[in-house]
């Protein structure tokens, strides 16, 4: 076991998903542990999810956010100084790259750890965190980091006492000495004003400005969109700007990228019209401003 961990930490086990009375156990051995390999692997194997269901509840699991003395936020002994995160493709339908989806994730500085759910069908990993008082305030930051990548993480993590299932994953990430998540939301009414970053007289219509915007993009061949970070904000504010009537113009500001794919572009758009993730039309103006495209 790598000493210097900072999963090297005693946090809460259960025998099973109903079991209430705990025991201690090492979080980073329990990462490491194959003992279960072979109920795993019939879980995933498993088509009907009645029968899934009932194969999961029967493994242990634990909660990696601290010691309890029984399986209730009110009865935390001790937090670990994590915080989990879970991320089910059913709920990320938008993203089509789930093969390199992880890689993403472990760029992400801190995080400590990143593996396969017990299903196979999502990631889950640990974060810790600077002020484990705060464990709600740095969830929901943490939510707002992963929806600002264009990530949706299960909000039920936001409970310190949330149960995780024993899984395992050959090519899980570790990084013993990750950084440690700093950032919290705190709750404060602030009045909202619309960002603008161009120019427009009383004559023009949001409608010409974007589409003298695009012109200049397409005249110049400018990738306004850069990586994934960038381009998936622009679909939300093109898409709640606009709505089906923007779906051209996002076709045309994507296909300025040298690794334009018509049919995840589509797959994009028709997500973010559904999801409507706080992105204005500020935001493309904005992105426009960077590139030096300006009316």
């Amino acid at each position: 076991m790598i000493k210097k961990s900072i999963l090297n930490i005693k946090i809460s086990a259960f025998a099973n998903y109903r079991a209430t009375e705990p025991i201690e156990v090492n979080l980073l051995d329990w990462l490491n542990s194959k003992v279960h390999r072979k109920e795993v692997e019939e879980i995933r194997n498993t088509t009907d999810d009645a029968t899934k269901k009932t194969l999961k509840s029967k493994l242990p699991a634990i909660t990696p956010s601290g010691l309890f003395t029984k399986r209730n936020s009110q009865s935390l002994i001790k937090h670990s100084g994590f915080i989990q995160f879970d991320i089910d493709f059913k709920d990320n339908l938008h993203i089509t790259n789930y093969s390199d989806l992880k890689n993403e994730i472990r760029k992400i500085k801190e995080i400590a750890y990143c593996g396969l759910s017990v299903s196979g069908n999502g990631f889950w990993g640990l974060i810790p965190i600077s002020n484990p008082t705060e464990h709600t305030q740095h969830f929901e930051a943490l939510y707002l980091k992963f929806k600002y990548l264009g990530i949706h993480i299960d909000v039920s993590c936001k409970d310190v006492s949330r149960l995780r299932g024993y899984s395992c994953d050959d090519d899980a990430y570790f990084n013993h000495s990750a950084t440690t998540f700093n950032q919290v939301l705190k709750h404060q009414k602030k009045k909202q004003t619309r960002a603008t970053y161009l120019k427009t007289n009383d004559s023009e219509t949001t409608k010409n400005t974007v589409e003298k915007c695009i012109n200049i993009i397409q005249n110049r061949g400018i990738d306004i969109t850069g990586n994934y970070q960038t381009w998936f904000p622009i679909c939300c504010s093109i898409a709640n700007e606009f709505g089906e009537n923007g779906r051209d113009y996002f076709h045309i500001l994507s296909r300025m990228s040298n690794i334009y794919d018509e049919r995840k572009t589509e797959n994009q758009y028709t997500h973010s019209m559904k999801t409507k993730y706080p992105y204005g039309i500020g935001t493309f103006f904005y992105f426009c401003k960077l590139n030096n495209v300006t009316i």
